[in-house]
């Protein structure tokens, strides 16, 4: 009888737990940003939790993947992204001493209503699934809806408003009548996506070019070059075009699919892709008199764009080598670990490219990092609905 080893850890986390724990960094950078002053970034992060916040329930019921721990890691993030952070934005937004009363009240009610939830769940009634007393996420709105006042009529008539808004809020959190709850994701994203905009373009007209906005926007405009070059080089592969360069670097160390195709085709490729960069670039300084990147040579960028997205790869294909992993396949132990591996190696190549050469601040990297994947997986998604590619993944 073989003898079931337990695991080292108290918990496995499955894809839609990873998904819920992304609020941590959102939320922990919504608090440092509302510290330093940027209440109007704190609250686009805000609502970015609150897009992954819906997401993550609707993608636990899909993949089969309920359970009680999800429903309480999310009432934890749920703390997070709608009472404690905002409470922060509020005070540090000048909504302090007495005004901080109201708060308290907010937290208090918010932490019971949570506590309930996790007991009794939604409420049914004919016409579908409620909510039984006022949800926490109204917190992010009511907050919305005050810093629209605060720029229309001024700061005290906000504070009023707001403190009238906590109010009504902490009461209805905990009486036991049935609340409204949106029946479609497309509802809730858009909402979010709104929320996102107009906080957005609050945040450039206060901050400009010192804002960490302008990281992100930075970030997903060097994406471009690797985006549209992974397309033409998959449009390649999948005609076969330039076949006699389809022999591995190192069938030993690397496998059969890194070929001196990819090797040589990708740089070039990227380099091509860059010429968006130099249009885009063009528009900019014709109409702003500065485009993003003032000082660089777009063609070399994209040439390095490439180089990284190679040397990326390799390391990762010579472990999968070494564990016996096959070209193309995933383990069926740690498969997600592997899958998120097999997005990220590429982004890190690039990424360790763009700071050897060009000198982009770690903030700038650190964006380009996390939006790698999604880029990468959209197009991906794509190349397999134009039978560019076998799998979306």
């Amino acid at each position: 009888m073989i003898e079931k080893i337990e695991s080292p850890y108290i918990i496995k986390l499955n894809r839609v737990d990873l998904l819920t724990l992304t609020s941590v960094f959102t939320t922990f950078t919504a608090l440092i940003s509302a510290i330093d002053g940027r209440p109007y970034f704190a609250m686009v992060l805000l609502f970015i939790a609150m897009i992954a916040d819906a997401l993550d329930g609707i993608l636990a019921r899909k993949w089969g993947l309920e359970r009680d721990f999800g429903r309480y890691l999310d009432g934890f993030m749920d703390m997070q992204i709608y009472l404690i952070t905002p409470g922060v934005v509020m005070y540090q937004w000048g909504f302090d001493g007495y005004w901080s009363l109201f708060i308290m009240a907010m937290i208090t009610s918010g932490s019971v209503r949570l506590a309930a939830f996790n007991q009794t769940g939604n409420i049914k009634e004919e016409n579908g699934l409620s909510y039984l007393g006022m949800p926490v996420f109204w917190s992010i709105f009511i907050l919305s809806a005050a810093f629209v006042i605060e720029r229309l009529f001024g700061s005290f008539s906000a504070y009023i408003s707001l403190a009238v808004g906590l109010s009504l809020f902490s009461y209805y959190m905990v009486v036991r009548k049935p609340f409204f709850k949106f029946k479609s994701i497309s509802q809730i994203v858009k909402i979010t996506l709104t929320g996102i905009l107009f906080f957005t373009i609050l945040e450039l007209l206060n901050h400009d070019k010192g804002s960490p906005i302008m990281d992100i926007l930075l970030a997903l405009y060097l994406l471009i070059p690797a985006a549209l070059g992974g397309v033409l080089h998959m449009m390649f592969v999948s005609k076969n075009r330039l076949s006699f360069l389809v022999v591995p670097v190192s069938k030993s160390l690397f496998g059969a699919n890194k070929t001196w195709r990819g090797v040589i085709l990708v740089p070039l490729l990227t380099m091509v892709s860059a010429l968006v960069l130099m249009l885009l670039e063009f528009v900019l300084t014709n109409v702003y008199g500065e485009g993003l990147l003032p000082n660089i040579n777009i063609l070399f960028l994209g040439f390095i764009t490439g180089v990284g997205y190679i040397l990326g790869e390799f390391p990762n294909s010579y472990f999968k080598r070494y564990l016996g992993i096959g070209p193309g396949e995933l383990p069926k132990k740690n498969k997600y670990c592997f899958m998120a591996i097999d997005q990220l190696d590429s982004a890190i190549g690039i990424v360790i490219m763009y700071s050897l050469v060009f000198g982009f601040s770690f903030e700038i990297l650190w964006v380009y990092v996390l939006c790698f994947p999604i880029t990468a997986l959209l197009v991906k998604r794509w190349l397999f609905n134009n039978k560019l590619k076998s799998s979306a993944v």
